[in-house]
């Protein structure tokens, strides 16, 4: 009787487009282009797309993947080669906390990614980019 008594459920909001970078990101994705033309540059890459969860069966498997599944890299730096991950960037600001950020990172080396840090704001320029990239101008 109770169901009955119910009224509907009201339809749940529509979802409203939100840019795809922000406007630091936006920035930093510029300065990366430019100091690695022989690369792509990939942004807002989800980590499911770049990591598996170890072989387990079930639910520990799901658990592993949830580890991750949710979480996004602001960009991943791509051989335009031969298509091999040649780094992951994270653009450090205000809102990103040192031992969660220190966690991603182990996680994402022990698949065998390499994570560069940038800080936002005044102190990223062409030079701390190309600085900090430098290490991947011998990549093909």
């Amino acid at each position: 009787m109770a169901a009955l008594l119910r009224t509907p459920a009201a339809a749940p909001p529509a979802p409203v487009a939100k840019p795809l970078l922000t406007p630091a990101e936006q920035v930093a994705l510029d300065l990366i282009e430019t100091a690695l033309p022989h690369c792509r540059v990939h942004a807002q890459v989800a980590m499911g797309a770049l990591l598996s969860p170890p072989r387990h069966e079930g639910r520990r498997r799901a658990a592993d993947r949830n580890i991750f599944s949710q979480k996004i890299v602001d960009f991943v730096i791509q051989s335009r080669a031969d298509g091999r991950v040649l780094a992951l960037v994270e653009l450090d600001d205000r809102t990103h906390r040192r031992a969660r950020d220190v966690a991603r990172d182990v996680m994402t080396a022990k698949a065998g990614y390499r994570t560069i840090r940038l800080v936002a704001g005044q102190r990223l320029s062409s030079a701390s980019v190309t600085a900090a990239t430098a290490f991947l101008n011998g990549s093909p």
